[in-house]
């Protein structure tokens, strides 16, 4: 990789210049007229070395290698560092694109290159709402990126089937009096449960009596009894094929599911064991953490019923994640920031427990939620807006858009709702809109799909096949020194996409493929727009399909990297 090798070179020349104990670092300048790559070495090295910035970073010139990697190097007031890589260089790594896989720099979290990234985490009994939706592309995409930088990445997914919004739900159907077998289809069946649940809240809130019989049917589920297991067991099949049909529509899939229900014995058991060691304590009635010695919260393990709660069985559940697919180096928990407080206190105490195994190896990805644009649309589902629902109120904007037929219009429509949430960072709320989330002229899975299109479609009335790939074997950088401006940006960001994956990777940013892409594609576009292409010079032909065809490249793998598939045609 250029970076790399720059890097390298900075360090020989730090040594000839006596510069010691010091990383050098690149950064990306924010303005492409400022190089391809920046420095601010000089800044750091001025009490060390006990030299003006501006006299360091001129010696780090002076002594920097001679080669036809760089082009240009400059230095800047107060002491930074700019360099330019070679055309010739540019040129001859996208042909490198071209022709081969793409390749990443790589980066892990540990010396056994595994990971466990566990996302999605619906509740059976409730239907998958948007937050799902953001939860599923946030680790679809982190599962990607990480697989693309090196890792083996185990997919895991921990469902709540246990708990008191399932015996609300049950509540709500044993009085219903409605026979469940008249429900014939899935849809009905979902439908079904979700207004039982709701109907079992009310209850819950308004009539204490009802509340008792809820609390009595948790324990029934808790204990095993009998006497609820069937109904329970078939309506948590139902939302368990529901989900199965989510996962499938939002292109991921899972190598271990985790259910509260197989974990929470072993949780109560745990809680117990550690009470006896001191780890947690007794407070009024319940077993807890006293976090104050720590900087952190005090929060229940047990409650004053004696089951565990979501902490204690968050314990059993690391338990069996570290020990399922041999050693990780990390568990990355996606989930909403309302559990930030929740993953300090597990994960000390999880540390505490064994801090060989834990220490260290557990982040909490935080997510914001999703919201809809005012007055731009309203779910049937009043407060729930149904992920499904969401998906399918785009399909109909695309149809009456695009006139694609129905696989396209699933695609876009899919494409369109998860580079909604995936160009944002976790950290940003967003405030979803129909129209903005299918434009093609703005930052949209449509546009960037739209702008694949293109590619293929001049690629293909070029002829750019294999067969032409390989006439252009002896194809030379040297052939085309000078670039126009147009070509430059397209050529420049091409050659930036294996750092930017890399970066992702990093940061846990998928943010930054998304606006990466629709950068290319911008530029991309506005080179189609001012330079002809298929009427050029033979030379300058091969140079502009070759470009053409890294950008289609480039933009089907990021997406595939953010979980979207491309069309071939809109």
């Amino acid at each position: 990789m250029i970076k790399e090798e720059i890097l390298k070179n900075l360090k020989i020349v730090l040594k000839k210049i006596g510069a010691t104990d010091v990383e050098p670092t690149l950064e990306k300048p924010a303005n492409s007229d400022f190089g391809d790559y920046s420095t601010s070495l000089p800044l750091k090295l001025t009490k060390q070395l006990k030299k003006n910035p501006m006299t360091i970073a001129e010696e780090i010139v002076k002594n920097f290698p001679k080669n036809d990697l760089i082009e240009k190097i400059d230095v800047i007031k107060p002491g930074f560092i700019n360099f330019w890589i070679s055309n010739v260089q540019l040129i001859n790594q996208l042909y490198i694109t071209v022709k081969n896989d793409l390749n990443y720099p790589e980066y892990h979290l540990g010396k056994n290159k595994k990971l466990m990234v566990e996302f999605a985490h619906p509740n059976t009994h409730k239907l998958f709402h948007i937050g799902h939706l953001r939860n599923i592309s946030t680790g679809e995409a982190l599962v990607r990126i990480f697989e693309a930088v090196g890792n083996k990445v185990i997919r895991g997914n921990y469902e709540g089937d246990v708990g008191l919004h399932i015996a609300k739900c049950l509540y709500g159907i044993q009085n219903s009096k409605f026979i469940i077998q008249n429900l014939k289809t899935l849809q009905e069946r979902i439908e079904f449960i979700g207004k039982m649940y709701s109907a079992g809240t009310k209850a819950y809130e308004d009539d204490p009596k009802a509340k008792e019989e809820i609390l009595r049917i948790n324990k029934m589920i808790y204990d095993r009894d009998p006497e609820i297991m069937d109904l329970w067991t078939e309506t948590r099949k139902w939302s368990l094929d529901y989900f199965d049909l989510n996962y499938k529509r939002f292109y991921s899939y899972f190598d271990r599911l985790y259910f509260e229900s197989e974990i929470h014995k072993r949780g109560l058991e745990i809680s117990k064991e550690i009470l006896k060691k001191g780890i947690l304590e007794e407070s009024q009635g319940a077993v807890v953490f006293n976090g104050k010695k720590y900087g952190l919260d005090t929060r229940v393990f047990i409650n004053s019923l004696g089951y565990p709660t979501y902490e204690g069985k968050e314990l059993a559940l690391a338990e069996k994640e570290f020990s399922d697919f041999g050693e990780l180096d990390k568990i990355i928990h996606t989930v909403t920031p309302e559990q930030t407080s929740f993953f300090k206190v597990t994960f000390k105490v999880e540390e505490l427990i064994d801090e060989k195994k834990y220490k260290g190896k557990q982040l909490h990805l935080a997510y914001e939620w999703v919201k809809l644009k005012a007055g731009k649309m309203s779910s049937r589902e009043g407060n729930i807006i149904e992920a499904n629902w969401l998906i399918d109120e785009v399909k109909k904007k695309i149809a009456e858009k695009f006139k694609c037929n129905e696989e396209t219009t699933e695609i876009l429509a899919v494409a369109s709702v998860k580079y909604s949430f995936l160009k944002n960072g976790t950290q940003t709320i967003i405030h979803f809109d129909i129209d903005e989330s299918i434009a093609v002229d703005g930052n949209s899975a449509p546009y960037l799909i739209y702008t694949y299109v293109r590619c293929q479609s001049v690629l293909n009335k070029s002829d750019f096949n294999n067969e032409t790939r390989l006439r252009l074997s002896g194809f030379d950088g040297q052939a085309i020194k000078q670039l126009n401006n147009d070509e430059s940006n397209v050529l420049r960001l091409i050659n930036q996409f294996p750092e930017i994956v890399q970066q992702s990777a990093i940061q846990l940013s998928p943010n930054l493929i998304a606006n990466y892409l629709y950068d290319l594609a911008q530029k991309y576009n506005y080179f189609y727009q001012k330079n002809k292409i298929l009427e050029s010079d033979e030379k300058i032909k091969q140079f502009r399909l070759m470009l053409t065809a890294a950008t289609g490249k480039v933009i089907k793998e990021g997406l595939y990297l953010l979980g979207i598939k491309t069309v071939d045609k809109m």
